[in-house]
């Protein structure tokens, strides 16, 4: 236990402050020395995840497998293709609208089926046989 008093408010020591500099200057160092340096071959398809392994290695050339290519080429194709239809009906669809301008005939709305109400059921003697 430190005696009372002891601790508040109590100025760093040479120790204390050599520590703080050293590790900010450290920080600062590899920050300069983890620079990026290697090279990205697909650039179009590289995701973020494969942009991830810079953190492992600055120098390392991030290339993608052919599959992986394959695959992310076709979901490129696809997200296009989606694109493009999307917009072709967004086209249509104001056309349609616009068409239709004259006065639109109400729907009918469904009577809903009365109920009936509930009936009591008397109680019947049964004639017994002798």
């Amino acid at each position: 236990m430190s005696p009372p008093g002891g601790k508040i408010n109590r100025p760093k020591t040479e120790l204390g402050k050599n520590l703080f500099k050293r590790r900010r200057i450290q920080t600062k160092q590899k920050r300069r020395k983890h620079r990026i340096v290697g090279a990205v071959v697909d650039e179009g398809l590289i995701t973020v995840h494969h942009l991830k392994k810079r953190s492992s290695s600055a120098r390392a050339n991030i290339t993608l497998s052919g599959k992986k290519k394959r695959k992310l080429i076709k979901q490129l194709q696809h997200m296009h293709k989606e694109k493009s239809s999307m917009e072709v009906a967004t086209d249509a669809a104001p056309k349609k609208k616009q068409v239709s301008s004259a006065p639109a005939k109400k729907k009918k709305k469904k009577k809903k089926p009365v109920r009936k109400q509930d009936v009591e059921m008397e109680d019947v003697e049964e004639p017994t046989q002798t």
